[in-house]
């Protein structure tokens, strides 16, 4: 146990050193109190960014155990570690709400706690409502990890999802464009707590580890690295927006202070991977002596991290408009081309599902699959992702697209599976028919993680109703899908109302959306019918034949014989 709580203690020490310097000389600090004005007091102002810090590095040490669970095989990790980190994280979590109460009151915690705001405020504040889902995913971590031990994977993708709802209550929420800030801090976020507690489990519980699973966390490292510092970078740039204000904004010299801390990262990983890695079949000691400063430099990176977060950006200069988050240039037809709003998780989907491909498939068809994920890039982040939340039509075009057209693209390229029927039966109606009947449609316009469900998750169903088979049962659904947005009501009424700044935006267009809708839906389902399908039972019974007769596998040739004759 010496070396797990020295690394915990310099980890800790280093993080807390970080955050008091940018604290004491430059952050927001307990100014004298001035009578009339509310103030929460020096408990709250100097608690509340030390707790964020011990609730970021609760969360990197449950993510770490849960990785080193399944990189290394130590199925034990996650009955004795797990369930201690979590329920830390799970604590750090409810003592945050409540500092996080006392600074948005005013008053000291015990008072804040007396004014009855509790309640209203982890329901319908932001702040308190993100902490509040991490406070309960933590703790079902620790129940899960009692009664699930042998599936980390299912833990770790729970330990990730809990890290990411405090990014709609931070500063991006509020930025100039509100989803490519939220967006890319997700992509940041992910990144950065499976690279650090990566790191960490490996060097906490690496006892007896092969070579192999440090070679596979240096890759997941790069990928790690790579996304963090392109995300981070992004996030910054839409906060800023000048070059100059790095230099000239507290806000901008932190995040000159990130960008070197990361620099040094690097080479960290660099002597890992030309150096340490090497030698670690012959000796491991340089490996965790190296891993042992890595850590402790990205502790207090996350130190720097806490305080950037505590920092006011200085005031954006684009227009945008309140409700939706972002400037909407007035339509023309040309800017359904020109138009780009990039998101970096609709980005990163892309990107994984091109690779999976590549990887995984026999690659018969790699231009269709392009085609496909390229029509649902312009759909979502193109000039059609751009006016979609505002125009009724653009919306219903951008769901016909990725909903119905994009998934019988890629399932013409390739079909890794064949769900069962029910299945099938369930994607192919429920998330259509739920988004037009309930109040997802005008939840996934306010909603930044709700829309970004919806676009995933309108692919992903689509995709598993054509692997599935169950195409005649989509061609229904579409088809009552578009009629019932040419006669029914008017969808997302609501949030459209609240457009009425938006001068030239046109009014009443759902039926022009529906027709395009239902001719988008007839396309992708002749196509659904005509994409090949799986692999049948003779072809792959021909291939196993093949391979047996093959002598290079010690076969026999003339069994060859005997299946030509068949």
């Amino acid at each position: 146990m010496r070396r797990p709580v020295l690394v915990c203690a310099l980890a800790l020490a280093a993080g807390l050193g970080a955050l008091v310097l940018v604290q004491l000389f430059g952050g927001p600090r307990d100014l004298p109190a001035i009578r009339g004005l509310p103030s929460p007091g020096a408990f709250t102002t100097w608690g509340l960014p030390i707790m964020r810090l011990v609730h970021d590095l609760c969360a990197v040490g449950t993510v770490g155990s849960l990785l080193a669970a399944v990189l290394l095989g130590e199925k034990d990790v996650v009955a004795r570690a797990v369930p201690r980190w979590a329920l830390a994280w799970a604590g750090s979590a409810a003592a945050t709400v409540l500092l996080t109460l006392s600074d948005f009151v005013g008053a000291p915690v015990l008072e804040a706690l007396r004014s009855g705001m509790l309640s209203t405020f982890v329901l319908y504040v932001p702040q308190g409502l993100s902490f509040l889902v991490v406070y309960v995913l933590a703790l079902a971590i620790v129940l899960l990890s009692l009664v699930a031990r042998g599936r980390p994977w299912v833990l770790l993708a729970v330990a990730v999802a809990a890290v990411l709802p405090p990014a709609y209550a931070g500063h991006s929420a509020s930025a100039v464009d509100h989803d490519f800030a939220v967006s890319s801090l997700l992509v940041h976020l992910g990144g950065v707590v499976l690279w650090v507690g990566g790191l960490f489990g490996l060097l906490v519980f690496m006892r007896g580890a092969p070579v192999r699973a440090v070679e596979r966390f240096s890759t997941l490292a790069l990928w790690c690295y790579v996304t963090v510092a392109l995300s981070g970078l992004l996030n910054a740039w839409v906060r800023l927006g000048r070059v100059e204000l790095l230099w000239t904004s507290e806000y901008g010299v932190l995040v000159l202070l990130k960008l070197a801390a990361m620099g040094a990262l690097g080479w960290f990983g660099l002597r890992h991977r030309t150096r340490t890695i090497a030698a670690f079949t012959t000796t491991r000691r340089p490996f965790l002596r190296l891993a042992a400063g890595e850590v402790v430099l990205m502790a207090a990176t996350m130190g720097l991290a806490v305080a950037l977060s505590r920092t006011p950006p200085p005031p954006g200069e684009s227009p945008a408009h309140g409700v939706l988050g972002f400037y909407l240039p007035i339509l023309a037809p040309g800017r359904f081309v020109t138009e780009w709003r990039p998101d970096p998780i609709l980005l990163l989907a892309v990107a994984l599902a091109c690779a999976a491909y590549f990887r995984w498939s026999d690659r018969r068809r790699p231009v269709m699959w392009a085609a496909g994920l390229a029509l649902f890039a312009y759909a979502t982040v193109g000039g059609l992702g751009t006016y979609a939340r505002a125009m009724v039509s653009a919306q219903l075009v951008q769901w016909a697209i990725v909903g119905v057209l994009v998934p019988a693209m890629l399932a013409m390229a390739w079909r890794p599976w064949r769900p069962p029927a029910w299945l099938g039966l369930v994607t192919a109606t429920v998330p259509s028919l739920a988004l037009f009947t309930t109040p997802l449609f005008e939840l996934s316009q306010s909603v930044p993680a709700v829309r970004l469900l919806v676009l995933l998750g309108l692919a992903v169903a689509a995709y598993t109703t054509i692997c599935s088979g169950i195409w005649p049962v989509m061609a229904g659904t579409q088809a009552l899908v578009a009629l019932y947005l040419l006669l029914g009501p008017d969808q997302g009424r609501g949030w459209y109302s609240q457009l009425g700044d938006i001068t030239w935006l046109p009014v009443g267009d759902q039926w022009l959306g529906a027709l395009i809708y239902a001719a988008i839906a007839a396309v992708a389902v002749a196509t659904a019918r005509l994409s090949p399908k799986k692999e049948d039972g003779h072809a792959a019974s021909r291939d196993q034949t093949l391979d047996a007769a093959d002598p290079r596998a010690g076969g026999d040739p003339r069994d060859l014989v005997g299946h030509r004759g068949r």
